[in-house]
């Protein structure tokens, strides 16, 4: 006769096996990855900005860039401008595209300032303030911005989920916050 609140292990252990396939197919690999880019929030960010990050002509490391995302990570900013108003949407692979078109020739640069952090357990928010240059040694920045990145951590490291970002306007300034106390970006 059974019984209505036994359960066989067996069932259970196809289910976890079933869950551990799809996640293991769902994650990207994670083989060019520097060591250390996901063991906290602060890495991830960092590393973001670092593998973005190149002189005009310089090859990027892209599958490291594609190393630090969950798979099916979004990247979107709102934008406010004489020429356009509203948010401009992305996936990891077209931002790899729209990156190489615009910017292979000319250099770009995404520079954090100011970087806070808010963790709960297995889950981060981070803000960053940022600058564009084009060329590190430009008299200023072609802009400056907020990103604020979803982080979610597997028990073993560290995702960008997604990040949202706005850029900065005359209207709109970067708050005193998200300025750097020095010339020098910084970590609070």
């Amino acid at each position: 006769m059974s019984h209505p609140h036994r359960s066989s292990s067996r069932p259970l252990r196809r289910i976890a096996a079933g869950l551990a396939l799809t996640l293991s197919l769902a994650l990207p690999s994670v083989a060019a990855a520097e060591p250390g880019d996901w063991e906290s929030p602060e890495s991830i960010v960092h590393a973001l900005y670092e593998v973005i990050s190149a002189e005009a002509g310089a090859q990027r490391d892209w599958d490291r860039y594609r190393a630090l995302f969950l798979d099916g990570a979004r990247m979107s900013i709102a934008v406010k401008s004489d020429a356009m108003t509203g948010i401009m949407s992305t996936d990891t692979e077209a931002l790899v595209a729209q990156t190489e078109s615009a910017y292979a020739n000319t250099g770009f640069h995404e520079i954090p300032l100011v970087t806070r952090v808010e963790r709960h357990d297995l889950m981060a928010s981070v803000t960053s303030s940022f600058e564009i240059r084009l060329r590190l040694d430009d008299d200023a920045p072609l802009m400056r911005g907020i990103n604020h990145f979803q982080l979610l951590n597997d028990g073993e490291r560290w995702w960008i989920v997604s990040n949202v970002g706005v850029i900065e306007t005359d209207a709109s300034p970067l708050p005193p916050e998200l300025l750097p106390v020095t010339g020098q970006g910084a970590v609070r």
